[in-house]
């Protein structure tokens, strides 16, 4: 699935996180990884940048990895982009923050632009003062919420974990059923119950169906339905039961709008600390 990764370093240790991933990824699906970097055009320090790139090609490669550096010119971000849209990319492995360093904000200014725009999925790790040397990305997280464009997950978290040997655990979060305004409801509480019995043995048939056509292929499944608010609730999750990955779309029930990605996917990508893979799902088909 992931044959051409597309992997943008600025020559920082921050930016740097992702090859560990990098080289997990591409051994495991036997990718090419481009190793891209964007300076400004005319740059007299661009033969600098292409030695960095050159020296970090060596340190990956091996008889399973192929690496490519590559120094091109014009702004970061859209660089990156347009580099990755006309170069048959499967998928963007960057880091949070780069040379900026590391700030108040959950992600650097380059990653938020990548992370919007992008129609190509985006493996996105956490950038921090100490990184790991040892990575692992067999257990995924693929959160879900019964509509198809959360659906869309499903085959990266299957194709992670069966090229990492590793398990997919498909996750619905239920929300809290809010009360209308003017409520019409005598015994609101009771409504409220039923409503949110109905949405559990809804949830709990739709993760049924998904994990018997996952296991039917011969991927290792688990299922989890929980109550509460869907973006916290994937990451307490991820923490207490030491996820890897983090896989979902963009957008989930509420559709494709107008906004880059939905507000769960972006309290997850802002606050997890753990690599997140992001998948924009295809639009739907318009009707004549």
């Amino acid at each position: 699935m992931y044959r051409s990764l597309l992997v943008p370093l600025d020559g920082s240790e921050l930016a740097e996180q992702s090859l560990p991933y990098v080289k997990e990824i591409a051994q495991a699906f036997n990718s090419e990884a481009i190793l891209l970097t964007v300076c400004p055009p005319g740059d007299p320090l661009k033969h600098v940048l292409a030695e960095y790139l050159e020296k970090k090609a060596e340190g990956l490669k091996s008889p399973k990895l192929k690496v490519r550096p590559l120094c091109i010119e014009g702004e970061p971000a859209e660089a990156i982009l347009d580099f990755a849209a006309g170069n048959k990319i499967d998928l963007i492995v960057i880091s949070t923050h780069g040379k900026g360093g590391l700030s108040r904000w959950p992600l650097g200014s380059i990653a938020t632009k990548v992370v919007q725009r992008s129609h190509i999925p985006v493996f996105l790790v956490r950038s921090v003062e100490r990184a790991a040397v040892a990575v692992s990305l067999k257990k995924v997280l693929a959160a879900l919420d019964g509509s198809q464009f959360a659906e869309a997950i499903i085959a990266h978290a299957e194709s992670f974990a069966r090229a990492m040997g590793g398990k997919v655990v498909l996750l619905q979060v239920i929300e809290p059923v809010k009360a209308p305004q003017l409520v019409i409801y005598k015994d609101w509480e009771k409504v409220e119950k039923d409503l949110v019995a109905k949405l559990q043995r809804e949830a709990e048939r739709y993760l049924g169906r998904k994990k018997t056509f996952l296991e039917g292929k011969g991927v290792k499944v688990g299922v989890q339905l929980l109550q509460g608010r869907p973006a916290e609730t994937i990451l307490q999750y991820a923490a207490e039961n030491d996820i890897d990955l983090i896989a979902l779309t963009t957008h989930g029930f509420s559709g494709v709008t107008r906004w880059a990605y939905g507000s769960v996917a972006s309290r997850v990508v802002e606050a997890s600390t753990r690599p997140v893979l992001l998948v924009r799902p295809p639009l739907p088909a318009v009707k004549d």
